[in-house]
């Protein structure tokens, strides 16, 4: 109880000490690659106080020069750490607007160039779905958490479509990824971090080379079972 109270602390006192460097970084790095390479060091730092032991599956080799979108199942806040220490790909996640106003941490999301949607609005959500495909054109990854946000229960929650449509429409591959152990590491409505194990399961790539917004949805279905097959397991 004392070390995943430590641990909650921790993550707070890491998460303002990133968040400020990461604004810092700002005004010399436009690109956003500065913060993204300290958001790979932010979960290090946290998940070591708890003891949490990170484990990966690579399923098969990706290319480091080409880009992807990577799908992950959502059950944790924990997943976010899990897949800037895992993925080994130049990467934005698409992420709900709500965390864009989140003092310190949304403005370290906005330098880092991270890509939020508005799901209320279409229109906006349309030109940030664009704005994700202007990005994979330029060779930089996505990473989507294709549930739209964490389960309480466990089980994987329906998937929404945009995801889908946007590798499609950027021609880019998908790379689906499972997360196991994340929940009980850190549960969605707990204050506390606990001790765990976290294995992150990254899949063979599917292609969309070919594919229309006619195959969306059977794209969907595909991309869902590997990943409840991952999860599972």
């Amino acid at each position: 109880m004392i070390r995943a109270l430590l641990s909650t602390i921790s993550f707070v006192i890491a998460t303002l000490i990133g968040s400020l460097l990461a604004v810092m970084c700002l005004p010399i790095d436009r690109t956003g690659d500065l913060v993204l390479a300290l958001a790979r060091l932010w979960p290090r730092v946290i998940l070591s106080v708890p003891g949490v032991k990170l484990e990966v599956t690579m399923r098969a080799r990706l290319d480091p020069a080409r880009p992807y979108v990577f799908m992950a199942n959502h059950a944790s806040m924990v997943d976010i750490w899990a897949v800037f220490v895992t993925i080994p790909a130049s990467f934005r996640f698409i992420a709900k607007k709500q965390l864009a106003r989140i003092p310190l941490f949304g403005w370290a999301m906005s330098a880092g160039r991270f890509i939020f949607i508005d799901r209320q609005n279409p229109l906006a959500a349309r030109r940030s779905m664009d704005e994700a495909a202007r990005r994979i054109r330029s060779g930089q990854s996505v990473v989507i958490f294709p549930e739209g946000t964490r389960t309480r229960t466990g089980r994987l929650l329906p998937f929404k479509k945009g995801g889908f449509h946007l590798a499609i429409a950027s021609g880019a591959t998908i790379v689906p990824c499972g997360i196991r152990g994340s929940r009980a590491v850190w549960p969605k409505g707990s204050p506390l971090i606990h001790a765990g194990a976290i294995h992150v399961e990254v899949g063979e790539p599917i292609s969309t080379a070919g594919l229309t917004d006619d195959d969306r949805d059977a794209l969907l279905e595909r991309v869902r079972g590997q990943i409840l097959a991952m999860t599972t397991s």
